[in-house]
């Protein structure tokens, strides 16, 4: 194991905003070659002007799209490979609608506008930006969708058939570069499946197979382990708030999916000490199975997946039973099993970004923290880590948990969000460990 003292330390080229620090920013990403950067503003229990702010690699605002007097802001953002489209999802009013916008970063003309039924968890986009699907919360206002899908057609975005039900919330989607493939993890009520495959048709979503987690695979996490799940801050919030939601298995559910490029396999994240599934396409939609299940000692939640272009290897993010401490790791397929290349130990939990894996699959990185308590801040931390051996390439302190840290796909920059109010851009200059 690699020891995160011996990691290099990071220093940020720029962070944005330049002067009061303003909003948690609580998802990032980052164009192919890291020139265009994406960052969201949210906040729990919050009415303020929200937003997504489109960054170039001086820290600049190129576009922003701003949600004045929105509740909670902007939960997740996308941007297409080439940089030229930009999304963000999430709560818009408090109650309980939510919001998907696009707009082209070019000109800042808005390409999509839609009302939800929930929050906006996750989005994820084909390579090019032409398909575009954001998968919600189950639906409060009685309206809505669980899955919204949409093809790139003369300059907007155009409804195609995507998922209605009040069943089940949608945590986390994937999709194969080509946007012919959906793989869509839920948090189930009762049996309903906690994961389903999708083909995109011209039409819109077909399912092709439904995976329900094992009996015996579906231990619950620990209450605390949920750093920004569902149980925490969407089911349980609302509950408080005496909003109805669905009743729930107590059991696991998934909490992150990853697709290989070509949308041939696919892996979930599932809660509690369950740790990885692994999928093969085709198997799958023969058999309904995963192909094999691997999960690390000692853990207590897995927070994210993050599965190699060519669908050879992956990385998963759990926290440890060990106080403060997580785990980042590396699993090969074996075919029939899964097979620990490396296991390196971090401070704090691993949060989720939207992708973990950068630089061409040479990277790893993510953000670690915990929430605040009882009004103080706790540390966090963002890591890039050698994919080949989990060895630590730099870390960045910051005096609050974060989120998401998003490596390009090229591996040259990367923009990290924080609670303390921030977003951080860092320059590689070919070397994490003198990153500016």
């Amino acid at each position: 194991m690699t020891s995160p003292a011996l990691t290099p330390r990071m220093t940020s080229a720029w962070t944005y905003p330049k002067a009061t620090p303003g909003l948690w920013f609580n998802t990032t990403d980052a164009s192919k070659n890291g020139a265009v950067l994406v960052g969201g503003s949210f906040q729990f229990d919050t009415t303020a002007n929200f937003g997504f702010y489109v960054l170039n690699q001086s820290g600049q605002i190129l576009q922003q799209d701003i949600w004045e007097n929105a509740y909670e802001g902007v939960f997740w953002v996308k941007v297409s490979s080439d940089g030229a489209i930009a999304a963000g999802g999430g709560w818009l009013t408090s109650t309980y609608t939510g919001q998907l916008r696009a707009i082209s970063v070019g000109d800042g003309s808005v390409l999509l506008t839609q009302s939800t039924g929930s929050r906006v968890n996750q989005i994820a986009m084909s390579l090019d930006g032409s398909i575009l699907a954001a998968g919600c919360g189950a639906t409060y206002s009685g309206s809505g969708q669980q899955i919204y899908l949409y093809r790139l057609q003369g300059g907007a975005y155009q409804p195609l058939a995507g998922l209605t039900s009040a069943d089940n919330s949608v945590q986390s989607l994937a999709m194969s570069a080509d946007g012919q493939w959906l793989v869509a993890g839920f948090y189930p009520n009762g049996s309903s499946p906690a994961l389903v495959l999708y083909q995109i048709t011209a039409a819109g979503l077909v399912q092709s197979q439904a995976w329900t987690i094992p009996v015996g695979n579906a231990e619950p996490e620990p209450k605390e382990a949920d750093v920004r799940g569902f149980a925490r801050e969407h089911r349980a919030a609302l509950t408080h708030r005496g909003v109805k939601v669905e009743s729930t298995s107590g059991g696991a559910y998934v909490k992150s999916v990853s697709m290989s490029e070509d949308g041939s396999k696919f892996a979930a994240a599932v809660s509690g000490n369950n740790g990885i599934f692994f999928f093969d396409r085709e198997a799958f939609i023969k058999t309904g199975s995963f192909q094999w299940q691997y999960a690390l000692s000692h853990i207590t939640t897995t927070s994210c997946v993050g599965l190699s272009a060519d669908g050879t290897f992956l990385v998963g993010l759990s926290n440890s039973s060990d106080p403060l401490v997580g785990q980042a790791y590396r699993v090969n397929d074996g075919g029939i099993d899964g097979i620990l290349a490396w296991s390196t130990p971090v401070e704090y939990w691993p949060n989720p970004s939207n992708h973990i894996l950068g630089g061409e699959d040479a990277l790893v990185s993510f953000g670690t923290g915990e929430p605040q308590k009882d009004n103080t801040l706790t540390p966090g931390h963002y890591y890039v880590l050698d994919a080949s051996n989990g060895g630590g390439l730099g870390i960045f302190d910051t005096p609050a948990m974060n989120w998401p840290f998003q490596l390009s796909a090229d591996g040259s920059f990367a923009i990290g969000g924080s609670d303390d109010g921030y977003l951080y851009g860092f320059s590689a200059r070919g070397n994490w460990g003198n990153a500016i």
